[in-house]
């Protein structure tokens, strides 16, 4: 397992090397896949975990990398998995939230600051399902498999359970996916883990794909180091398609967390490890 990890780990170095080619020389590989979706159900709450995230809190762990967990309707799931199983693992433990009790997992995409946590979910249960972005690189798929979960490619969005779907993949590079869940009377909370292919491109999709009206969304934007033109035309994207909360979180940055907070300061909402966002009908 150490060595294979070894292994893993310098793959992902040479893929986010080639990341970088291909940011600078994109394949074009024209439109993503679209699946219009007529009806897709709602819940009637959604509490959201932030069991890994670089921004800390308490005595919580907090390296670079995010790992939520989403509670509704008698699901638990899992959206990413962080970069470090003990972080998982002790964070888990403090927050109160049993792991071994997940339905499935959803990872966002192949970089190590979002699957390489996937190894402690695989100490306490195997018998899991895995959805990622069917472009994910071969040798993270393989890896997942070798832990003994069960993988499911993703490429059009797709409703995998009432009122819950995945939002098919879009480029970045690399190839990402996200998580929505419909609430009553709300509207979607969309889960992201990094955004490379733009966090408004990504909610965006959501609406369009899933016919619902967006109302928060919540991980990493990708947008640390941005330039302030790039970060106010990303919030103000956010801002016009509807959303009434935004959770900046892992890579979004201090910057555009202030540039946000500071513009739409009714629609910020500030997120560590260790916060809990809770939606239901009853806020409408």
């Amino acid at each position: 397992m150490k060595n294979l990890k070894i292994a893993f780990t310098a793959a992902l170095l040479l893929c986010s090397a080639l990341s970088l080619y291909f940011l600078f020389f994109p394949i074009h590989e024209g439109a993503p896949p679209t699946h219009k979706i007529s009806k897709m159900g709602y819940v009637e709450y959604a509490n959201v975990t932030v069991l890994v995230d670089n921004n800390p809190y308490s005595d919580l762990v907090s390296p670079w990398g995010i790992s939520l967990y989403l509670e509704t309707k008698g699901l638990r799931i899992l959206f990413d998995a962080g970069p470090d199983p003990e972080a998982l693992r002790i964070n888990a433990e403090r927050l109160g939230i049993n792991l071994r009790l997940l339905d499935f997992i959803v990872i966002s995409h192949e970089h190590g600051d979002h699957v390489l946590g996937l190894e402690y979910i695989a100490e306490l249960n195997r018998n899991l399902t895995v959805y990622v972005p069917k472009h994910m690189s071969v040798l993270c798929k393989v890896w997942i498999k070798k832990l003994g979960f069960k993988v499911v490619e993703i490429s059009a969005t797709k409703v995998i359970d009432e009122g819950v779907a995945i939002i098919g993949e879009l480029y970045g590079p690399p190839y990402e996916q996200a998580l929505a869940v419909n609430v009553k009377d709300l509207g979607l909370i969309i889960l992201v883990g990094c955004s490379h292919p733009g966090v408004d491109k990504i909610v965006a999709k959501a609406a369009d794909d899933l016919n619902c009206e967006p109302y928060a969304v919540i991980g990493g934007f990708h947008l640390s180091g941005a330039s302030s033109e790039k970060m106010k035309n990303i919030a103000r994207n956010l801002m016009h398609s509807g959303l009434r909360r935004v959770y900046p979180l892992h890579c979004s940055g201090e910057g555009f967390r202030r540039l946000f907070e500071e513009e739409y300061p009714e629609a910020y909402g500030d997120g560590h490890v260790g916060s809990i966002f809770s939606f239901s009908e009853a806020e409408t």
